[in-house]
């Protein structure tokens, strides 16, 4: 059952991204209408969730003031633990302005198979202009 909702929900975020045309953030020109991002902030894994191993993807609606500063933003689906973090840091993305004065944001938290000494850091890594990747990873257990 897991797997099946993970399928659906990457299916959905595919599909975001194709909607909003962007295959490469960082040389590609966005489509007319569609919100260009400036800057971003990273995101860690959040600890609860990373410890709970929570893992999905949270979409984000943020809506724009005239000059593209994040005035609101709304969750559209993914799992609850994820959600008030992404809120927070979708706060803090800066685009350029956009007719419809809005962006969609893409967070895709994952715990990779690999372990590591201290599993309190995690990546933040920005794919595409507007999906963000967080991996974080499981703590070395002392034999």
């Amino acid at each position: 059952m897991k797997t099946v909702m993970r399928y659906i929900l990457l299916l959905i975020v595919f599909s975001l991204i194709e909607a909003y045309g962007e295959v490469n953030a960082q040389n590609e020109p966005p489509y007319p209408g569609e919100a260009q991002l400036v800057s971003f902030e990273d995101l860690a894994y959040p600890a609860l969730a990373r410890v709970t191993r929570i893992q999905g993807v949270v979409v984000v609606k943020a809506t724009l003031d005239d000059e593209a500063n994040v005035l609101t933003v709304s969750p559209v689906t993914g799992p609850k633990a994820l959600i008030a973090d992404c809120l927070a840091n979708a706060k803090k993305w800066k685009f350029k302005p956009n007719p419809q004065k809005s962006a969609v944001i893409v967070y895709d938290f994952r715990i990779g198979s690999g372990a590591c000494h201290d599993a309190s850091h995690s990546l933040f890594q920005l794919v595409h202009q507007n999906f963000a990747t967080i991996t974080a990873c499981d703590p070395v257990i002392p034999g």
